[in-house]
């Protein structure tokens, strides 16, 4: 396999997991954007307490989500990470999600799962003009690929509210981000785009951008191929040249035909496989050595997902 991305181990990244959790687990859950620090809980199988993985000594926060819909006996809860970035987030990322599986936490339909980006990391500055024409690359990217990325969620997370394809306008309204010499302008665009695939609503308030596209999951191979392909996205947006329309051209529509070929298009498109990158975009770390393993993770969630959707309009 070719190099690791050392540049995509300087980006800083956030994670949301969905999720719900027994009522017994030991958890203080906050209220929505009031998250309590999650320090500890019981363990499901011996009912001992035992200590969450913190990162750099902050912990992460659980708080309520209403659209996570729990059963008897259980509660919605969204844990929310602190800024992770490098080799030891990525480790610290799969540590905390084996420490909520020992707690007994699960997923079901109503859960997804959020990764937030710090877009100065990736380009290097915040300045308005740059922010404005990364997020143009990034929108018109993440709308060529959307079938993979809703593929390899293996779900209907492209029928979700507010998880659902870039309309048309998000492409205009990206042109202003682009071309507008207002902040105040070019933040009202983003915040017309709403919250779909991915979200631009910070871009200036808080210099992020999240992407919802991917169902909840507590399953690390489908954790890191998401967050390789976030990062990945990310760091193409940053240093392509030229970029094509917002809509698929010819070729891209022939090669994103359905979720497994959109796939391996992916792959190339960021060099993780083919020979046009001179190193796989996005991945270093496990994200980098584990990619045998979680591909084939990912081919089985796009199969599935042609079987469920074959007509799904991405």
């Amino acid at each position: 396999m070719k190099p690791q991305d050392e540049a995509a181990a300087k980006i800083t990244f956030g994670v949301e997991l969905e999720t719900t959790i027994p009522q017994s687990a030991g958890i203080e859950v906050g209220g929505y954007h009031r998250g309590r620090p999650v320090t500890g809980g019981v363990h499901a199988a011996t009912a001992a307490m035992t200590a969450a993985p913190m990162f750099q000594r902050t912990a992460w926060r659980a708080e309520h989500d209403a659209s996570i819909r729990a059963r008897t006996g259980r509660e919605a809860c969204e844990f929310v990470s602190p800024v992770l970035s490098g080799t030891d987030g990525v480790e610290h990322l799969l540590d905390f999600v084996r420490w909520a599986k020992s707690i007994g936490a699960n997923v079901n339909a109503s859960c997804g799962l959020h990764i937030t980006v710090g877009v100065a990391s990736v380009i290097g500055t915040d300045d308005p003009a740059a922010v404005g024409a990364f997020a143009r690359r990034l929108a018109h990217m993440a709308r060529w690929h959307a079938r993979s990325l809703f593929g390899q969620t293996g779900t209907g997370r492209h029928l979700g509210a507010y998880s659902r394809m870039f309309a048309d306008d998000v492409g205009e309204l990206m042109e202003k981000v682009n071309r507008s010499g207002s902040v105040t302008e070019k933040d009202e665009a983003c915040r017309m785009c709403g919250r779909g695939m991915v979200n631009f609503r910070k871009l200036y308030s808080h210099g992020v951008i999240e992407f919802r596209v991917f169902a909840g999951t507590l399953n690390t191979s489908k954790l890191l191929h998401h967050l390789g392909t976030v990062l990945g996205l990310c760091r193409r947006a940053a240093e392509v040249e030229c970029l094509g329309g917002f809509r698929k051209n010819l070729k891209q529509q022939k090669r994103t035909g359905n979720a497994a070929d959109a796939l391996r298009y992916l792959w190339d498109f960021l060099g993780w496989t083919g020979s046009r990158r001179p190193v796989t975009l996005g991945l270093f770390g496990p994200l980098h050595s584990e990619f045998g393993t979680f591909r084939k993770v990912a081919r089985r969630m796009c199969a599935r997902f042609d079987s469920r959707f074959p007509t799904a309009a991405l």
